[in-house]
Order: structure tokens, then sequence, then C-alpha cells
């Protein structure tokens, strides 16, 4: 099964002046320049010893804080990953970092990064780590994908820790997460689709054919939208959208 990736435009950046459309188009284009991270994500990348400039992807999820833009990718046939690149974990980094994913019994900052560097995958391992990790905790890969917690503690006992399957944790804490450095998306990702709102969708058909792209691209990219960008009404049903895709895909692997 070759495991979707989301990656998603939050709602505060949507209405930025036109940088939403611009982002958009890059990553059409396939550009993936450094990330612009926020000062909490640079914190928790220092902390965690995360390197790269990293674009953070979630696997076979979609979050309601993505907002109206979901960009879905899937690896591409034959990648091949430098052998010691990596960056895939069964949580959120940035939860883990900050302390929002709970354990039993409770884990200090140094034991977190300690976990954390033990629990890294390497990016040419993180799909097989991630089927194996679902075969083990989940009775069907639905129940992933709709962000319930696994039938039991979804790190191994011999760490000294699990992470809590429950409140006060949410889905991000069983969610697994693929960080891919900027300069290695290129020939190894490919944009499979992008989900958005109708509005959205028209604002940005009216950003792209005002934009100073040439009309031989503005055409391409205009193309490229009528295959691959699924519309819906209300962010709601965007985020089911993707996830029954994914649900899709999943089941043919």
């Amino acid at each position: 099964m070759n495991s979707l990736l989301t990656r998603g435009l939050r709602k505060a950046r949507l209405r930025d002046g036109g940088a939403w459309p611009e982002l958009v188009t890059k990553a059409i284009q396939g550009q993936w320049p450094a990330p612009a991270a926020s000062s909490q994500t640079l914190e928790a990348e220092r902390g965690l010893g995360i390197r790269g400039k990293p674009y953070y992807f979630y696997v076979l999820r979609a979050e309601d804080s993505y907002g109206l833009v979901v960009f879905v990718l899937s690896e591409a046939e034959n990648a091949v990953w430098p052998a010691d690149a990596r960056g895939a974990t069964p949580f959120d980094s940035g939860g883990w970092w900050l302390g929002m994913i709970h354990t039993d019994p409770p884990l200090d900052t140094a034991a977190r990064q300690g976990a954390f560097q033990t629990l890294d995958v390497p990016l040419h391992g993180w799909q097989d780590a991630f089927e194996q990790y679902i075969h083990a905790h989940y009775d069907t890969i639905s129940d992933y994908i709709d962000g319930r917690a696994p039938e039991i503690g979804n790190q191994p006992l011999e760490m000294g820790f699990t992470i809590v399957n429950g409140l006060p944790n949410t889905a991000r804490a069983w969610t697994w997460e693929v960080r891919v450095p900027h300069d290695l998306i290129a020939d190894r990702l490919t944009l499979r689709a992008i989900y958005m709102s109708e509005v959205s969708r028209d604002d940005y058909i009216d950003w792209l054919w005002r934009s100073p792209l040439a009309d031989s691209e503005s055409r391409r990219i205009d193309r490229w939208f009528s295959d691959h960008v699924v519309v819906a009404q209300e962010q709601e049903l965007v985020l089911r959208a993707v996830r029954g895709s994914m649900a899709l895909e999943a089941g043919r692997g």
C-alpha cells in the first residue's frame, strides 16, 4: 500500500493578501522552497534535533485545523531516499516536544528527546513501519483514518512508557507524521489531488488569470485543476472527501 500523505493550509492563511494561491501554485509546479516555520516549530526542531527545514505531512489523515485547502500526496514510484534521512514518527512532533502528548508515566524533556530519537524512522522505511504499526494496533485501518485511539498503547512497553490512548490526548497523539526536508521532495513525492471549497476554487482561478504567470502556464495549471481538484461546499465536506479518498486508497492496498 502506498500510503497517502496530507498537508493543509490553515484557515488564517487563506486570505493572506494572495499568499495562499501562490502556495497552491508552487505545489502544483512541484516547487518546495524552504518553509517559513513558526517560532514553535523552530523550537521543536531544535529541541528534537530535526534537520533539513522539512515540510510536515500526516499519513492517511486530515485535521480540521487545515482549513479549506488540503493537499494529498503519495510517494513517487521508485523513490529513493538518502540512507541517513530520518523523518517519520507515530505522533505529532510538535505536540510531543510541547508535552501535549501525554504518556504513562509522564516523561521529562530529556526522556522525550531520547524517545524521539529512538522512534524516529528513516524515510526509506516509513511505509513498512506504518503498515506494521497499523497491523499491531488496529482492527481496521478505517479506525486509524477516523482518528480513533489504538486498541493498545502505541509504544512498546519495553521503552518504559506508553502514550495514553485516550483523553487528555487527541488524535495527533497516534497520527503518523512524515517530515520531508524541502530539498528532498522533488521526484520523491507526487501531488495527487487538492481539496478546497467552491469559494476558494473560484478565488484561485480568478487569481490565476490575473497573476504574472505566462498564459501557457496558467492554461496548464487550469487544466490540472480540472483533473485534480475536488470541490465541496463546506469545510466539513472537504475533510470528509479527503478521508473518503484515503479510505478508498487504503482499501485497494
